[in-house]
């Protein structure tokens, strides 16, 4: 049997690195170790895998490892064939959770990759960019912005709390967002969701579906930060934007967002470099996730 090469970042949560790296060696013999040295190197090896054809790599990590190496599979181009396993251990890993892979044993995730059961999802791009289950336009990515290394690794998702309050006050920006099926809105906030959760086991995309070839979008009308996190706070309590006169949520085949200030932008709760208009649209060809 071939074996599996697992990706992995050895610096991440670097104080319990080595003892990570040795429990996922311990999984199985077929294990092939590919520690990355630096931004760019998970997508760079999962691309090179995938056209030698490697049937499947797996992504040890949290959304934004696992989100590098999707974007591998996506460079790969639509005749690649392969799958994608999950060995989740970061601050929240919303896809693993949204896709029901037991977080909390590398064991039983390994169970579920020798498996070898496979669901095709949708994959969507932003400006190029391939996500597999959520982005942000404002607020949750200057949150992210804001929120160190140090901090995630002292606090976990408390951190990204005290991030959110140090923005209380401050103006938020304006958007205009265009999809084919609706009239042109306004809004501060744009959260787009391939799948239903949001952050962790938070639910706030009520009817999404990876497969159905929509993305769900809410759009926070309030412009400043206190009445965002208001409305925010409201959704996740919720989890359903569809009736909230402070929200419009829909579903899209496209989408496109423009503004005359300079936004950040993430993706999988990574800040994505990019610059405006941001376009979101469906990829050429759907990912295979071992489940």
């Amino acid at each position: 049997m071939e074996d599996i090469p697992v990706i992995f970042n050895p610096a991440a949560r670097s104080a319990r690195a080595s003892e990570r790296v040795e429990a996922i060696a311990e999984l199985s013999s077929r294990i092939r170790l590919c520690p990355t040295a630096g931004p760019g190197d998970a997508r760079r090896m999962a691309c090179e895998l995938a056209r030698a054809g490697v049937r499947t790599i797996v992504a040890a990590g949290g959304d934004g490892t696992i989100n590098e190496v999707v974007n591998g599979l996506h460079d790969a181009g639509p005749e690649s064939t392969t799958s994608l396993g999950l060995l989740p251990s970061g601050t929240m890993n919303v896809f693993s959770v949204e896709l029901g892979i037991p977080t909390r044993s590398l064991v039983d995730c390994w169970r579920v990759i020798e498996r070898g059961q496979s669901r095709s999802i949708d994959l969507w791009e932003l400006n190029g960019h391939a996500f597999m289950q959520l982005a942000g336009v404002g607020i949750d990515a200057e949150i992210i912005r804001e929120t160190t290394w140090e901090s995630k690794k002292a606090l976990g998702p408390l951190s990204y709390v005290i991030s959110a309050a140090q923005l209380l006050g401050k103006q938020a920006p304006l958007l205009t967002i265009r999809s084919p099926e609706r009239d042109p809105m306004e809004g501060s906030v744009v959260l787009v969701g391939n799948g239903k959760r949001y952050g962790g086991p938070l639910k706030v995309f009520a009817q999404a579906d990876n497969q159905d070839g929509l993305l769900d979008v809410i759009v926070l009308r309030s412009h400043g930060y206190g009445q965002i996190f208001s409305a925010l706070f409201s959704l996740f309590l919720s989890g359903d934007g569809r009736h909230s006169k402070e929200m419009e949520y829909f579903q899209t085949r496209e989408l496109t967002i423009e503004s005359d200030q300079e936004i950040p932008v993430e993706a999988d709760g990574e800040l994505i470099p990019t610059s405006m208009p941001i376009v979101f649209k469906k990829a050429e060809k759907k990912l295979t996730v071992l489940v």
